[in-house]
Formats: structure tokens, C-alpha cells, sequence
């Protein structure tokens, strides 16, 4: 086992000096298109942990089938009343949804509003409203690209081109596109028929609007006044309200009778279906006892937490029984009806089939049958609520989406059937280990950590059982000890790491616990050394490292933040001023990296003792949060860094790299799509080779980042939050946030080169083949998510550059043992070796006979003659040792050595 971990170290440091050795073959040049589309990603999962729903759509005439709009998993539908799902907007431009409705009227038509209204740090922006006249096969935008956050869609029931949609508008920045937007040609223009400006000229956006019953022409809107930046999230202002039109929006009236007034958050509003005179209202009231209002707005607009002893008046509900002309508050004294943050959730639910029924959404779901006079709690599932939807027909049924997941219920909440097929996992972080398979670790938004493999070993699918929860709380950094695969430290948001010992899962807390004041990013820098996995540092606004896995810590930096006291303060669930990324070079263990979320980057070179603030050497520089430095594994001194500017509202891509300690920077963003970086990463074996995951998918380089490549085949429009390459399978495992792992094999990307394009054949360096003994398989779910395995074998990847009939063959010693024709594409091709022996072949008079056989089964002639192809030779399973691989394309012969290894791993 060591001569082999030995041959493969080898062979990585022998690819690396031979790519060093050669950078002037380097290619100058985009990724070509066909290459690309070979390359592709495979989805692993996990599933059971759900993801954020935020509304559903339910066509009245048949209740079966289900439009389910997600956070940052794109919009599902079913057909079958949930029992099985699909996604069908997986590749627009963008993927966070914040409103689906679906026309009644015309049940093919669909509205989905884009740009999660759920104001959340991890909330994405959208690019408009999209419509779909084909039940969600095709879509379109229709406009409104500012709105970035649409809140509610209402279609006139009596006329389907007829739209009203609330949008907030930017979430970090103010924009004048706020408000309540009609169309009355079903998408073809929009006429902005509530606009609501505040005598300083903000303008406030439209969060919620809901239709009377009864009269289409009778509106109700909830004007959200809201103050969000990196460091803070304050609950409302002055410019929050309840507005009614009852002339299709002509004109508006501010409903004030009964209802608070002055600094109000977010604002959840419903009629009754069964009474247009009954309404209802979750209002988040931030007013405080004891504070002049010059006072609480000052508070409100820098971001200053309340006092001692001062608390807001808080989420309290309130009820109308004549249509919003008076209201009177139906919530306990001193007692939160709703959720907080409030921000967060708001919705209010009313039973269709009796007005004094009323569900209102949040952390746990409220509930009131006698019209607000008592409150309860009506089941006990969910949690971080924020859709529900209720059958007119059957009260009883009813769907709920919360972070989590989604649930169905026939009996009132009684029971729930939750679909846990759909991958929508929104992870934070993702690491490997070096086990055979090899496993994959991450932090998830609202579930824990978890850890998975990365493929089955016979390659069947990947089920949800196979994941295996590793930590608790938010999920965050999940690193691993790579040199045992034994020891994992993980946390939690806002710092609290644990160390968990994956052969005895025994898990301890090795928090630092001096520095009471220091501050923690939501997600924690964890690193474990490269070059003594004993050592491991963790970050809050100081760096923190330990000489025995989290034993002992001491402070090795002073306050790498820019430490604005203000700032530093932090409202809204937000600590800023923190380190966001912290990285050791890999040829260097004095040499450590780190950037934070108020724009200082600053490196070290003597372990900690001095550290050098960059920010005037890097050009241009945005000073947004740095999402990741990167340091080089080939050359001393050269480091990438990637900042964001989402929370700013500015959607531009920056991207930097220097190659003499930072002194001097060169931005290689040329070509990345305005999105926002999260992450980049420097292959292993081609220091010109990058990959880079944006808000809005993954891009590639072969060129050192002169030119950039939609990188993402297989791959829906997602987040991607962080990837790592596996230093021995040479495979991209890419986090997304909101649609779980993704993996590709990059060895053709690995070996691309100008000769390589040039050549009429070549063959790529081929990756030894564990040839895994297949053992138990665990039992499943019958509905279960297939994440896909890698398939088993040896995988041959060769570059033609002109297609032609191609043979592949094996030899063991001088003796061939197999020979294949592919049909080889210009481009890149895949053979797979399934460690197979020719020791014969088959008659066509009993392939004749098996092909009648299968006839009589109803098989199509296609997936005959693709059964008998497989069929046609005879053939045995060779064992584990060295091969040699021979490929021949039109005149032209290519070879490589192909390990397979014995199956010796059945552990971690």
C-alpha cells in the first residue's frame, strides 16, 4: 500500500514539473466548446436536508399539480400530488425565486417572480418576472430586471393579462424601480401603479399585495421600508405601510385606523377567502418606548443595536371586518405572533373555507381558529417556515415549505409526507478525505454538516441514506485531516468548532476561549496545515492557530479587520469586521493569506509575526468582502484573490492574482460574467488550469485566466459557494448553495495544451483504478434521490482532433487481452475499462437468438442492438496490476499505463 501511495505522489510531482517545464505550450486560448460539453458533472446529492421553499402554486381544477418556487434551487413541479418531482428552470439566467402563481384561468400559463423576497444573507437577486405559456417547458422574461426581489404575483381572474407584482427592488442599495408594478397586456409593458417615496426621496418597495375575493378591482399592498447593508439589517422605518386601491389600482389610501404608525418592519397581509371583509396583517412593529423618533431613525439608518433594558414593541397581528377601513389588534399583549427575524418569514395564511382559521408563518407555525382570540401551535413539523398553501376543496390538506424541506398533509398536520428526493441542499463549504472512495464533507444553510461519498463502489446510485450528519447547528467549514481521514473539525455559525473523531465518533469542542470580544464571520476560516496536520488555525477578526488539533490556541495576528467600532457592532444577526478567508501556501508554512469582510487583505510570512496590509497594491481595488485567497502549489509568491460585491448591490466579477507576494496584482476577471466570485482554485498538476464558482454558476481557465469558459455541463444555474480538486482523483467537487454537490473528472482539462489541440490524437494520463469489491448494499427508500456514481473502472480519456472509428486496446505484458472500437467525436472521448478480459466470442446464431428473446419482451430494435453490442464477446474480470492502454485513430497511435489496485480499503 505504501509503494503505491508512493508511485502516485510520484507520478503528481512528475506531472507538475513536466507542466512547470512547459508553460510555453501553455494554451492561449478559451476552452474549446466540445471540450466542455464531454467534461461533464455528475450530482451526488444530499437530499433528506431539504432547502428554503418560499411559495407554491396549485392549479385549482386539478390539485395534483404543484409549482414549487425555492430559495436558490430554481422551481419544481409536480404532476402527481407530489409523489415524484422536476425541475423546470434549471437554466436561466438566474435561479433564486421569490413568487410563483399560476393563471386559473388558463392553467398553462405560469408567473415567476425571480429574486428571493425572504431578505436572508444568503438571499440572491433575480433579473425579473418570467411568464410560461406551456405549464413551466419554456419560459420568458417579460421585464421588471430591477425589481431583484418580487415578493407576490396576483393574476385578475377575470382577465389573464391582468398582472400585479410586488417587488422590493435591491436589497443592499436603493433603487427608484420599488414598488407595485401592473400589466394589463400580459407582460408586454408595465406601469408602476404604487409608488412610495419618503419625504428624503427613498423610494420603498412592495413586498406583499393580495386581491379581494370578491372584486378584482380591490387591492391590498404592504410597502416594506428597509435598511440592509454588510453590517447590518435593521428591522424597518418610517416608510413601511398598508395601502388599499379599489379601482385596479388608479389610486392608493394609506390604511391607518387601528394600525400602528411610525418605524414598522416587513408586512404580511391576507383576505379571507370565504369573507372579502375579513383581512389580516402581521406587522413587524419596531417602535421603542422612551426614544424620539430623530433618535430611532438615527438608530435604524447607521445600524445601532437597541440598549439595555429597550426592546421593539415587536410582530404582532391585527384584523379588519370591513376590508382594511379599521383594524384592531388580535395578538396577545407583550407576546411575538410571527417569527423573528421577521424579516425572514411574515406569511399569513387564512383558511378558505372559515375566515376566523388563520395560520401565520415563522420559526414555528401559529395558529388561531377563533378569529385571533387564542393562539396556538397547530403540529409539530416544520420549522423556519415561509410557504403554505391550502386546498379550497379539502382544508385539511395542505402543503407547508420551510428551510428544511417540504411537507403534505391529507389530515390537518396530523401526518406528513415529506418528499425527500429533491436536491436542494444549500451548502457553505465543502472538503474531501483520501478514503477509497473518497468522501465528501460540508456545511449546510439550517441543517447541520454532513459528510457522503463521492460514488458508490460498483457505481449504482447514490441514495439519501448514504449521507451521515457530522455536525449540528448552521453548517459551515468542514475540514478534514487528510493525512488519517480521521480527525474532522467543523463548526457552526459564528465559531463554534468542534473536533469529531470519525473512527470512534467522539466529538469535542475545542473553542477558543479567551478574547470574549473577538468577532466570528457566519462562516469561520478553518484550515488545517498541509504540513503538519497537527497545526490547525481558525479565524474570527484575529487568526488563531493550534499546535495540537485545537488542544491549545494562541492569537498569531492582531485584528486583521478595518475594526470600525460602529460597524463592528453588527444588527440584524450579523457580526462584521470578521476574516472571511484564511489559506496557507502549500509550498510554504510560514506564508499564510487572509482577507475579511470589510475588504483588508493581508499576508504573513514569518508565521504571524507580521502581517502586511495589501489593499493599496491591489488596482482598482473594490474593498468588498474577499471571499478567497488562493495560494499557489506551483510558485512562491503567487496567490489569487476573489471579492464580492453582492452585499454592495454590485454584481461585478473581481478577480486578482499576483505573483510576487502582493506587492503587485493583475485582475484576471476578463470574460467571468458579472455574478459575484465566491471561490477559485489553481489545479494541483497545471498551475494554469483555474476554476472559479460564481453566484450564479462555475467557469474555467486554461490559460492561467486570460480567457474563461462556462464551466458547468450538467449543471443548473446555482451559487457555487465553494469547490475543492481531489489531489489524487483529479476530480472538481463543486458546492453549490442550493442545489447540493456536483462533480467532474478534469483530467482532459488537466492535460490541455496548444500541442495538444494540434495533434491528430492524444492520449491523457490515466489515473490508477481501485477495482473495488462490491460487498452489502445498504436497503432503501423506494423514492429516492439517484445521485450519480461514478462508473466503475478505468477511464481512458483521449483527444482526437478529427473524428474517425478509433480502437482501444489492452495489454497486460505483451499479450493483448482486449480490443474495442469507439466511435470517436472531434474533441474529447471517454472509454471506459471495466477491467474486462476478451476470452471469446459469441455466435451470430446465438446472438440471433437473443435478440428473438428480447423482441418477445417488447424491446425496442435500438436497445437491442445496443444490448447485443455488449453482448458480442466473451469475456472475464482480469485483477489488480499494471496494463498498458493503446489507442489508434486514423493512422495515428497514443499509449499510456493504466494502474488497477487491489481493494484494500473498507474504512474511513
Amino acid at each position: 500500500m505504501n509503494k503505491i501511495k508512493r508511485a502516485l505522489k510520484n507520478m503528481a510531482a512528475l506531472t507538475t514539473l513536466l507542466l512547470v517545464g512547459n508553460l510555453s505550450d501553455t494554451l492561449a486560448q478559451k476552452i474549446p466548446d466540445q471540450v466542455v460539453e464531454s467534461v461533464k458533472f455528475r450530482e451526488i446529492g444530499p437530499t433528506r436536508q431539504g432547502g428554503r421553499y418560499v411559495e407554491f402554486a396549485v392549479v385549482a381544477s386539478s390539485t395534483k399539480v404543484i409549482y414549487a418556487a425555492t430559495a436558490s434551487g430554481g422551481l419544481w413541479k409536480s404532476t402527481n400530488n407530489g409523489q415524484s418531482w422536476e425541475p423546470i428552470f434549471d437554466h436561466e439566467s438566474v435561479i433564486s425565486l421569490g413568487s410563483v402563481a399560476v393563471d386559473q384561468s388558463n392553467p398553462s400559463v405560469v408567473w415567476l417572480g425571480s429574486g428571493e423576497a425572504n431578505n436572508s444573507r444568503s438571499s440572491y437577486w433575480g433579473d425579473g418576472i418570467y411568464k410560461s405559456t406551456d405549464e413551466g417547458k419554456t419560459w420568458k422574461n417579460m421585464g421588471l430586471p430591477e425589481s431583484h426581489h418580487i415578493g407576490r404575483i396576483v393574476i385578475d381572474p377575470r382577465d389573464s393579462d391582468v398582472v400585479y407584482v410586488a417587488a422590493l427592488g435591491h436589497l443592499y442599495s436603493e433603487n427608484p424601480e420599488r414598488g407595485l408594478y401592473k400589466t394589463t397586456d400580459g407582460g408586454q409593458s408595465w406601469d408602476k401603479v404604487l409608488e412610495i417615496q419618503r419625504e428624503d426621496g427613498k423610494y420603498i418597495g412592495v413586498v406583499d399585495v393580495i386581491m379581494s375575493p370578491e372584486d378584482p378591482n380591490t387591492l391590498i399592498a404592504a410597502a416594506y421600508d428597509k435598511i440592509r447593508r454588510p453590517w447590518t439589517f435593521n428591522e424597518g422605518g418610517e416608510g413601511s405601510g398598508i395601502y388599499k386601491s379599489t379601482d385596479a389600482g388608479k389610486t392608493w389610501e394609506k390604511l391607518e385606523n387601528g394600525l400602528p404608525g411610525g418605524f414598522l418592519g416587513r408586512i404580511g397581509v391576507a383576505y379571507a377567502p370565504s369573507n372579502p371583509n375579513v383581512v389580516y396583517a402581521n406587522i413587524e412593529n419596531v417602535n421603542v418606548d422612551g426614544i424620539s423618533d430623530e433618535e430611532r431613525r438615527k438608530m435604524l439608518e447607521i445600524g445601532l443595536p437597541l440598549g439595555e433594558g429597550q426592546e421593539t414593541e415587536g410582530t404582532e397581528m391585527y384584523r379588519s371586518d370591513d376590508g382594511g377601513e379599521n383594524w384592531r389588534k388580535i395578538s396577545p399583549e407583550g407576546e411575538d405572533v410571527g417569527g423573528y427575524p421577521s424579516y425572514y418569514y411574515q406569511q399569513v395564511i387564512v383558511d378558505p373555507n372559515d375566515e376566523d382559521h388563520v395560520y401565520v408563518l415563522g420559526i414555528r407555525v401559529w395558529e388561531t381558529k377563533d378569529g385571533g382570540e387564542t393562539w396556538g401551535m397547530p403540529f409539530r413539523f416544520g420549522g423556519d417556515n415561509h410557504a403554505m398553501w391550502i386546498d379550497p376543496a379539502d382544508s385539511e390538506h395542505m402543503l407547508l415549505g420551510y428551510d428544511h424541506g417540504m411537507g403534505i398533509t391529507y389530515d390537518a398536520g396530523k401526518t406528513w409526507y415529506h418528499p425527500d428526493e429533491l436536491p436542494l441542499a444549500q451548502f457553505y463549504a465543502v472538503d474531501v478525505d483520501m478514503a477509497y472512495p473518497y468522501n465528501v464533507y460540508g456545511g449546510l444553510q439550517d441543517n447541520g454538516s454532513v459528510r457522503g461519498p463521492s460514488t458508490t463502489k460498483d457505481g449504482s446510485p447514490i441514495p439519501f441514506e448514504a449521507w451521515q450528519r457530522v455536525g449540528g447547528g448552521d453548517g459551515m467549514y468542514n475540514v478534514v485531516d487528510r493525512s488519517n481521514n480521521r480527525y474532522l473539525y467543523n463548526e457552526s455559525q459564528f465559531g463554534p468548532i468542534q473536533r469529531l473523531d470519525l473512527k470512534t465518533g467522539e466529538s469535542k469542542s475545542i473553542r477558543y476561549s479567551g478574547a470574549r470580544d473577538m468577532r466570528w464571520n457566519w462562516n469561520s476560516p478553518i484550515v488545517v496545515s498541509q504540513h503538519n496536520t497537527d497545526v490547525i488555525y481558525h479565524a474570527g477578526n484575529k487568526v488563531l492557530k493550534s499546535t495540537f488539533r485545537g488542544e491549545n490556541w494562541e492569537e498569531i495576528s492582531p485584528d486583521l479587520s478595518k475594526d470600525d467600532s460602529v460597524k463592528a457592532l453588527g444588527t440584524g444577526n450579523i457580526q462584521y469586521g470578521t476574516i472571511t478567508t484564511l489559506e496557507e501556501s502549500p509550498l510554504n508554512p510560514q506564508e499564510l493569506w487572509a482577507g475579511t469582510d470589510d475588504g483588508n487583505l493581508q499576508v504573513t510570512k514569518d508565521g504571524g509575526k507580521t502581517w502586511t496590509l495589501l489593499n493599496d497594491k491591489v488596482p482598482n481595488n473594490p474593498e468588498y468582502w474577499v471571499t478567497r485567497v488562493e495560494a499557489s502549489a506551483h510558485f512562491p509568491g503567487t496567490a489569487y484573490v476573489a471579492y464580492n460585491g453582492m452585499r454592495r448591490d454590485d454584481f461585478t466579477s473581481y478577480l486578482y492574482k499576483t505573483t510576487d507576494w502582493g506587492e503587485t496584482w493583475t485582475s484576471i476577471a476578463e470574460g467571468i460574467p458579472a455574478a459575484g466570485v465566491n471561490v477559485i482554485r489553481e489545479d494541483h498538476t497545471n498551475p494554469n488550469l483555474l476554476f472559479v464558482g460564481t453566484e450564479l454558476g462555475t467557469y474555467a481557465s486554461i490559460d492561467g485566466g486570460e480567457n474563461w469558459s462556462t464551466f458547468m455541463t450538467g449543471m443548473p444555474s446555482n451559487p457555487a459557494y465553494d469547490m475543492v480538486i481531489h489531489p489524487r482523483e483529479n476530480e472538481l467537487v463543486v458546492a453549490t448553495h442550493g442545489r447540493g454537490i456536483f462533480i467532474a473528472d478534469i483530467v482532459p482539462l488537466q492535460g490541455l495544451s496548444s500541442s495538444t489541440l494540434d495533434s491528430d490524437l492524444t492520449l491523457f494520463d490515466i489515473k490508477p483504478a481501485v477495482q473495488y469489491v462490491e460487498g452489502l448494499s445498504n436497503v432503501t427508500a423506494f423514492t429516492n434521490f439517484d445521485g450519480e456514481s461514478r462508473a466503475p473502472g478505468t477511464h481512458v480519456h483521449f483527444y482526437a482532433k478529427n473524428a474517425g472509428k478509433a480502437t482501444v486496446k489492452i495489454y497486460k505484458g505483451a499479450k493483448e487481452i482486449l480490443s474495442k472500437s469507439v466511435n470517436a467525436k472531434a474533441g474529447v472521448n471517454t472509454f471506459n475499462w471495466e477491467f474486462e478480459e476478451i476470452t471469446g466470442e459469441r455466435s451470430q446464431k446465438q446472438l440471433d437468438q437473443t435478440a428473438e428473446r428480447f423482441r418477445s419482451f417488447g424491446m425496442e430494435e435500438e436497445d437491442i442492438e445496443r444490448r447485443l453490442e455488449s453482448m458480442k464477446y466473451i469475456t472475464r474480470t482480469v485483477g489488480p496490476g499494471t496494463y498498458k492502454v493503446v489507442v489508434e485513430l486514423n493512422g495515428k497511435s497514443a499509449s499510456k499505463e493504466a494502474v488497477v489496485m487491489q481493494d484494500y480499503w473498507n474504512g474511513n
